[in-house]
């Protein structure tokens, strides 16, 4: 459980402390440590309306005020133009999150303390409130409505305004069926607007920041010590009663969670282990009978590369194998010409833009035919795919081709992973022979030869063979003269230096020798390693960005020019128990900060990036392939040293 100091709780430590909870169908509840809400995204319902991508901020918060002894307490906090106002945040004492977020207030001589649950698989919150100390209290409670889709800027939407009402709650039909009702209150009906409510995130980020807000009415309630009030909203039409069952039964969830993963890990769950396997378990959503991993809160969706590179930490390493074939059986399907989707939009659009989606799921199916032993599986339903994605990459596709020399051309400039853009100008072109593509390409041809062995695939293996030779020979032109990098891209050669030559050491079948690969982890690790990520650029290269702030543009300036991604420590330890074998206990003396970190921006939870300056969580809040590779990191390590520390004990009883 993570617990925040009075420091904590203060508007300008807000952005700092976030929390979010997934309800599994892609919508989510998120806000701050004070309830503030800082940004567009944040809400206590977000939600995908119709069964669909197509996510709506559905209720935006509660405005609360508790009377005690005749005197009146505000317990939310918002900011308005020039002024914070109510100032809930000075009687919040105590702040925690486990699985939900806890708020205890001190109101004179009573204490009231607030939870936020979702039901997992429903579009539904429960917020509750719970007289802990004190003989009475009076509390009125007003929801706050902005039924708008969740990227619209806030200033653009026109608040809900028709709605239906009764002594229980009220109902609004659009843009989608939501039910508000109350166990142990009244509901009044008394519509009001809070108008040029800010969001000071979004104004930092360049976006619209202020929104009107609506209110239908408000519920009010005669709470005695240990009394409780429940407040349901849901896209489902739940009752209270209905709502809190299926909080009960849902209790049991993440013990078989933490059950599964301490048996397929091997290892025990830590605090560590414990908050990585919270957090990687948010990012899998249901929709339509299928699976998925969302990339990121709060505003990614399904991408193609994110899911790939996620689904070994996600799914493999907790023990959710069943899981994991289903989404790459889903993903198989969704291939055109050898490619997997970049993204699909909020409108469920499929986006055909990465020339290394593919080239990641094959790293996926061998990461989980080798955790399941399933090759039977592999065979049956993914063989055909797989070999279509060969044959694609090896002809020649709309995004990829494979040249003379073996290696593959990528004929976009923002193609990669590295591919954000300004007025449709790639900032860090990448056309040509990426080192990571190729890396993969070689590894991944080993993979699917071994499987054309396996499966007496004979005209498979024929074809692979013959490349992998090619590749052996080719590769030796990335090697630099200059101090034993290699070149980030050939033809255009281009020797920046970036973290994507790691791969060539950390995966499985590497082109290069020991000695060449042992040059490379040390450049990387003396020039672009940080405790928190890897560099995207060198910090000597007169286009690196030391900061990641401003609008857009400003912020795409940065994204891959020296900015820290978490995703890449997965790789770089790979490396570094390849080049030095062993060194299990160095990684995870490594992995410590990362513990602590998780105690800022989204709370129990890893960062799409840091700022290299203040080193503070920037990006997306919540990103799935941070959490993912630095969950497998661990529990690989964790397990290996402690295989060893079991070994020595062995040893020590004989010898005694």
């Amino acid at each position: 459980m993570l617990s925040l100091s009075a420091f904590d709780l203060t508007p300008s430590q807000a952005k700092l402390r976030e929390w979010l909870m997934p309800c599994g169908t892609g919508g989510f509840a998120s806000s701050t440590a004070i309830g503030l809400n800082t940004r567009k995204y944040h809400g206590l319902l977000i939600a995908p309306i119709s069964g669909g991508q197509n996510r709506h901020v559905m209720l935006s918060k509660m405005e609360e005020t508790a009377k005690i002894g005749g005197a009146e307490y505000p317990l939310s906090t918002n900011t308005y133009p020039g002024v914070v106002y109510p100032e809930g945040f000075r009687h919040l004492v105590g702040f925690s999150f486990a699985d939900h977020p806890l708020f205890t207030y001190s109101l004179g001589s009573a204490r009231l303390e607030k939870s936020v649950r979702v039901l997992h698989g429903k579009n539904a919150v429960v917020v509750s409130y719970r007289l802990a100390a004190g003989r009475e209290a009076e509390l009125r409670v007003r929801p706050l409505l902005a039924p708008r889709p969740m990227h619209s800027d806030p200033s653009l939407c026109e608040p809900a305004g028709q709605f239906e009402s009764d002594r229980h709650g009220f109902s609004i039909s659009k843009p989608a069926s939501m039910r508000v009702c109350a166990y142990g209150a009244t509901f009044t009906s008394s519509p009001e607007k809070y108008r040029n409510m800010e969001y000071r995130v979004e104004q930092e980020r360049g976006y619209p920041y202020s929104e009107t807000l609506c209110s239908p009415g408000y519920f009010s309630a005669q709470l005695e010590k240990g009394d409780e009030l429940h407040i349901v909203s849901s896209l489902e039409g739940l009752q209270p009663s209905e709502a809190l069952d299926i909080l009960d039964r849902q209790a049991n969830r993440y013990f078989h969670l933490s059950r599964g993963f301490c048996q397929q890990s091997g290892i025990e769950l830590t605090d560590f282990a414990d908050t990585l396997l919270r957090a990687a378990d948010s990012f899998v959503v249901a929709r339509r009978g299928k699976h998925g991993l969302l990339a990121g809160f709060h505003w990614f969706s399904e991408w193609g590369r994110d899911a790939n590179v996620s689904l070994p930490g996600i799914l493999l390493c907790t023990g959710r194998h069943a899981l994991a074939f289903e989404i790459l059986s889903e993903q198989a399907a969704m291939m055109r010409e050898g490619l997997l989707p970049n993204f699909v939009d909020e409108n469920n659009h499929a986006h055909y833009g990465s020339a290394d989606a593919s080239l990641w799921f094959v790293n996926a199916v061998r990461e989980y035919a080798e955790c399941t032993n399933d090759y039977w599986s592999v065979e049956q339903e993914l063989w055909k795919p797989l070999r279509s994605f060969l044959s694609s990459y090896v002809q020649g596709n709309s995004l990829v081709r494979m040249d003379s020399d073996c290696l593959l051309y990528v004929k976009e400039p923002a193609a990669t992973w590295m591919d954000a853009k300004i007025n449709g100008v790639a900032v860090t072109p990448r056309k040509g022979k990426p080192v990571e593509i190729n890396a993969l390409w070689y590894s991944d041809l080993h993979f699917l030869l071994s499987l054309a062995e396996r499966f007496d695939d004979k005209k498979t293996g024929s074809v692979i063979a013959p490349i992998i030779e090619g590749i052996d020979s080719s590769f030796q032109k990335y090697l630099s003269a200059e101090d034993g990098r290699l070149l980030d891209v050939l033809e255009p050669n281009d020797s920046t230096l970036r973290p994507n030559q790691i791969f060539a050491v950390s995966l499985p079948h590497s082109p290069l020798n020991e000695l060449q690969r042992r040059h490379v982890f040390n450049i990387v690790r003396s020039r672009l390693y940080t405790p928190f990520g890897l560099r995207t650029l060198s910090t000597d290269d007169s286009r690196y960005h030391e900061r990641y702030c401003g609008n857009q543009e400003e912020r795409d300036s940065a994204y891959h020019q020296g900015a820290i991604w978490p995703w890449l420590l997965g790789a770089f330890y790979d490396a570094q128990l390849r080049v030095h074998p062993g060194c299990e206990q160095q990684v995870l003396a490594s992995l410590r900060p990362l513990a602590d970190a998780m105690r800022s921006g989204c709370l129990g939870s890893l960062p799409e990036l840091y700022e290299p300056a203040s080193m503070q969580p920037a990006g997306a809040i919540s990103q799935a392939w941070s959490v993912a590779e630095v969950l497998r990191t661990y529990a690989k390590v964790k397990r290996a040293a402690s295989e060893k520390k079991e070994i020595y004990l062995q040893k020590s009883t004989l010898l005694a």
